[in-house]
């Protein structure tokens, strides 16, 4: 074989690989199509859906058993042991003016901390991870309950990205533990009169069925 024939046949060879090269790269999106994303654990309160940032969840479990604690609001479930830390166990709904809706089987904890401030805050049932895009996130909060609007940041929109059709309005632990009618915990009245309060004597045990008050 000739010189000659020999380059226009490798020539052939490499022009057929940027060929192939081309048809895979226009498969592939483009970086500039890439948006980042937020990932977060979606759960529910008051009937509205609501997110919270993975980084900002310590852990998501099931209502531990709590001791009451007498002089103390009744939003304060109690005090509880998870995972050898001793965690204030807060009815968020309660605390926000409302009820929790759903039965208590169902309901969860959300395990949060900020500035050495530590909560397990119960909510009426968690819905798992989300990963939400960046570009999908308003800072308006319309239709957000007003007891509930200080501690939300915006809202996830939703639209034809997401893999469902809800707003989650974006729950900061950050505000709610820095806020002063939280950390207010402690009530002025006289250890009996708080005992009435709770509907339970100080130091008595309950599982995470047994709601009072």
């Amino acid at each position: 074989m000739s010189t000659d024939k020999q380059a226009a046949k490798a020539y052939c060879q490499l022009a057929e690989l940027a060929r192939r090269y081309a048809d895979k790269a226009r498969s592939l999106p483009a970086q500039s199509d890439v948006v980042p994303t937020r990932g977060a654990v979606c759960f529910r309160l008051l009937g509205q859906p609501l997110a919270v940032l993975l980084e900002e969840v310590s852990e998501v479990v099931e209502v531990p058993p709590y001791t009451r604690l007498p002089g103390v609001k009744q939003w304060v479930r109690g005090i509880a042991n998870v995972r050898g830390k001793l965690i204030p166990i807060i009815d968020l709904a309660r605390f926000l003016g409302g009820r929790l809706q759903a039965v208590p089987q169902r309901q969860r904890v959300l395990l949060v901390e900020q500035n050495g401030i530590a909560a397990g805050l119960i909510v009426d049932e968690v819905l798992g991870a989300k990963y939400f895009r960046v570009d999908a996130y308003s800072e308006q909060r319309q239709g957000i309950p007003p007891s509930l609007a200080r501690f939300v940041s915006g809202i996830f929109l939703a639209d034809k990205f997401l893999t469902d059709k809800e707003c989650w309005a974006l729950f900061r632990p950050e505000a709610l533990l820095g806020y002063d009618e939280f950390l207010a915990v402690s009530v002025t009245k006289s250890i009996s009169d708080s005992n009435e309060i709770n509907g339970t004597m100080p130091g008595e045990i309950h599982g995470p069925g047994e709601i009072r008050g």
